[in-house]
């Protein structure tokens, strides 16, 4: 490797609106990289609330939305009268065209764009499945390409096939991803798990947990459930609810805080979550926290903090960052919940969607706090050994030192 530090170009693919996971992932990584060997710089395809952070940390952002797609075929499909011939011939010319548009010329101006600035590793920060365009762009550019999946995908398609085996590699965050890509032959031999990492000494305090049970209203006597992550149906907010209306039957001053924001496409979920609350006669419980930018602070206010995934998790970074906060996790026992989660010393599991298994492990530990207790020191010790930032940076970085090296 040369004297002057490699560039390193991440792209962050969500596009929905919402901060999560990937997004501090990214943040941690881009921040923890040894700045005398690698340069980093984040593209995004729109505004968020932790670019300040990226700024604070030095690393260069660009924004980069995606093209808007051609619809004039589609509007053409619903005009009255139009034949059912030149509909077929408009619906044609618009996947041409959106091909053109969204591919292939933005292709070609992604690979000026990372010649310009000089990337030597394209690192695209989600998925196999999509941002093709970057994936060709860096061959165009001739430069080297390498791709995080944070998803266990019940299918994969043809182009996410075509595009993985010409990777210079694939990172999954857990073996179950991994596995996964496997059970579906995607896993060319250039595919490797690094789990995903955080510092447990970087989080930082900007309220009390008292302050905060004054802020929402909350009894100092009062346990608190609390689970983090943006809305959505596979999330399973809505076993958290149900868990809780069958908790509160034997501690009736819990209180339930689901703290995460929701995507346009999520706001009906929210609705029937809120409508479910209603219905169970749980105002007085449940507590919808939105977006939160400091969730540390809340973690720190939860007795007990769960993870309730309906579907596979692929990894869970919610769960490391209730384990760096002392807490005991009660995870949803599928995808990559069971590597992390040791049963019975760091937390519980329930099998997804069972709301009763889960209500009893939330009785298990609000009535055993010393044992509670006992999972969140464990936990934290676990975070240290096995999952801090620094095993991520460090693995990371040496798979970029490897790949640079098979360019020379």
């Amino acid at each position: 490797m040369s004297e002057v530090p490699a560039k390193v170009l991440y792209c962050e693919g969500n596009a929905d609106g919402t901060v999560g996971g990937s997004y501090f992932c990214l943040l941690y990584l881009a921040k923890g990289l040894d700045r005398s060997r690698y340069e980093p710089m984040a593209v995004f395809q729109n505004e968020h609330s932790l670019l300040p952070e990226f700024h604070a940390a030095g690393i260069r952002t660009f924004i980069w939305p995606k093209p808007v797609s051609f619809t004039f075929g589609d509007r053409l499909s619903e005009r009255p009268g139009v034949t059912r011939s030149i509909q077929m011939a408009g619906m044609a010319i618009q996947r041409i065209l959106n091909f053109l548009r969204k591919f292939v010329f933005t292709a070609m101006s992604l690979a000026w764009f990372l010649r310009r600035e000089g990337v030597q590793i394209v690192h695209l920060n989600n998925t196999i499945q999509y941002n093709h365009d970057w994936m060709f762009a860096a061959r165009l550019a001739r430069i080297k390409c390498i791709v995080h999946e944070r998803g266990i995908n019940a299918s994969f398609s043809k182009a996410a096939k075509y595009f993985a085996k010409r990777l210079d590699a694939v990172i999954c965050i857990s073996n179950a991803v991994r596995q996964n890509m496997r059970e579906r032959g995607v896993d060319q031999g250039n595919v490797l798990t690094i789990y995903d990492g955080m510092d447990p000494d970087a989080k930082q305090r900007h309220t009390t947990p008292d302050a905060l049970r004054g802020a929402y209203g909350i009894d100092s006597g009062a346990a608190i459930v609390g689970m983090v992550g943006n809305i959505k149906e596979w999330k399973g907010q809505h076993t958290a609810i149900r868990a809780i209306d069958l908790v509160r039957k034997i501690f009736p001053s819990v209180r339930c805080v689901l703290v995460g924001d929701t995507a346009p496409e999520n706001l009906e979920y929210e609705r029937g979550l809120r409508a479910l609350v209603r219905s169970l006669e749980l105002d007085q419980h449940v507590i919808f926290a939105g977006f939160q930018k400091h969730v540390a602070d809340h973690l720190m206010m939860f007795d007990v903090v769960i993870h309730a995934s309906v579907l596979p998790e692929p990894f869970g970074m919610v769960v490391l960052e209730a384990m760096a906060c002392s807490k005991p996790v009660i995870g949803a026992r599928s995808g990559a919940i069971p590597e992390i989660i040791e049963e019975g010393r760091t937390g519980l599991t329930f099998p997804p969607g069972d709301w009763e298994r889960l209500a009893d492990a939330i009785v298990t530990l609000l009535g055993d706090p010393p044992l509670a207790q006992s999972m969140g020191r464990n936990g934290l010790d676990r975070l240290a050994k096995e999952f801090h930032v620094s095993k991520n940076i460090e693995s990371v970085q040496q798979l970029y030192q490897r790949v640079l090296c098979e360019a020379s």
